[in-house]
């Protein structure tokens, strides 16, 4: 009988264990996914957002420049090989910036936004070099009139395309840093979830050793009599 009962409790320790052995490592399992996930969502933040949108900005800058030099090539008339030379460094930088905005990750509205504004930047260095060429045709005032017209809405419309670019960018970076907040929540509850279970399971423990004792002792008065 004594050991009858020795064995069962030796069984329902061992269940325990089993217990506590499967909780472990399930809850091991799925902290390490979410730290996984975490990790991917600040590498995202800073890879697929921060970076881009300081490109956006460098692009955006380079913009006004060229802007500005056009303006300073139809003001000055025939003084413009030295804005030419700016101009083509300028756009040679723009075009590395794009294709690095290229190389990360795109969500659909980027992946549109960004053949929008290619096709207008093109468009914008076309009427560019046009307006050079006749600058050195000396045809002044077409010039002027092709910069106050078609030079200025191609520009307005790059720069209103870039801002839907960054406005992308803020959007889908709140939405990683959500991401990222539930991700640690279930992390932080799991730790929790193994606290309780430590404790609870400690307790059931030491019930069951002082349940042992007690009908240890039961059995050994048993005997006596």
């Amino acid at each position: 009988m004594k050991w009858t009962i020795f064995i069962q409790q030796k069984i329902k320790v061992a269940m325990l264990l089993l217990c506590i052995m499967f909780f472990v490592i399930l809850t091991n399992l799925l902290g390490s996914n979410n730290l996984d996930n975490i990790n991917r969502s600040v590498n995202s933040i800073y890879n697929d957002r921060l970076i881009p949108a300081t490109d956006v900005y460098y692009i955006s800058d380079y913009l006004h420049k060229k802007k500005s030099l056009l303006d300073n090539i139809v003001i000055t008339k025939g003084e413009y090989q030295k804005a030419v030379a700016e101009l083509k460094d300028i756009n040679v930088k723009i075009s590395r910036l794009v294709a690095h905005y290229e190389n990360t990750y795109l969500v659909n509205g980027e992946i549109q936004f960004i053949s929008d504004f290619k096709t207008t930047y093109n468009a914008y260095n076309t009427t560019e070099a046009g307006i050079i060429r006749l600058i050195k045709a000396g045809e002044v005032s077409e010039a002027q009139h092709v910069l106050n017209n078609d030079v200025s809405r191609l520009h307005h419309q790059n720069i209103q395309t870039l801002g839907k670019l960054v406005s992308i960018q803020s959007n889908v970076g709140r939405d990683l840093i959500k991401q990222s907040e539930s991700n640690a929540n279930i992390f932080s509850l799991l730790s929790s979830l193994q606290i309780i279970l430590a404790i609870v399971i400690g307790g059931m423990v030491v019930r069951l050793v002082m349940a042992s004792r007690l009908t240890n002792a039961v059995h050994e008065k048993y005997t006596m009599n």
